[in-house]
């Protein structure tokens, strides 16, 4: 059976709920709160996918879930710090078009083949250096931030070819 209604699936609802509370302490300029309160998301991604495999409560919804709350967070955040002029415009462009088309492959892959796919070790590579360059302009530290940015390029474009391929490959597979 499963099971909605897991910690796990609780502590991914929690980051969604401090997604707010971060934008309005970016928008006030108060970088220190809005750091700590990403830091505290980030930690409890980790714990919720650690609580999820470690007491077996990978359930569908918190295969859904989990990577649509990433993707948000990352393009709302980006866009807050774009709008406070912390970050490059061109790196929001590339970064939000990834994660739409993503989400939206993903959402066709759901509803067509039902079918939910797991990170790949890019996407985590890309999602670590994404971690670290919206916590350095949040501090406004723009060289590391920058550096993070411009590393996570390369694991960036190789996470998306291989979610194109893996793409395509599942809608060309009959039922």
């Amino acid at each position: 059976m499963d099971r909605k209604l897991t910690i796990s699936n609780l502590i991914t609802l929690f980051r969604f709920f401090l997604l707010p509370v971060m934008i309005y302490f970016l928008i006030r300029k108060d970088r220190i709160t809005a750091f700590v309160i990403m830091l505290i998301a980030l930690l409890s991604d980790v714990i919720d996918g650690y609580i999820a495999r470690k007491f077996h409560q990978e359930s569908e919804l918190g295969r859904v879930l989990d990577p649509l709350c990433d993707k948000i967070s990352l393009v709302v955040i980006l866009l807050t710090l774009l709008l406070i002029n912390a970050v490059p415009i061109w790196a929001v462009i590339m970064i939000a078009l990834r994660d739409i088309l993503i989400i939206v492959g993903s959402y066709i892959l759901l509803r067509s083949k039902r079918k939910v796919y797991k990170s790949n070790i890019l996407g985590r590579i890309t999602g670590f250096l994404f971690g670290v360059m919206i916590l350095a302009f949040t501090l406004e530290f723009k060289a590391v931030g920058m550096a993070a940015l411009y590393i996570s390029i390369p694991f960036m474009l190789g996470a998306f070819i291989t979610y194109c391929q893996r793409f395509f490959i599942t809608l060309r597979q009959t039922n």
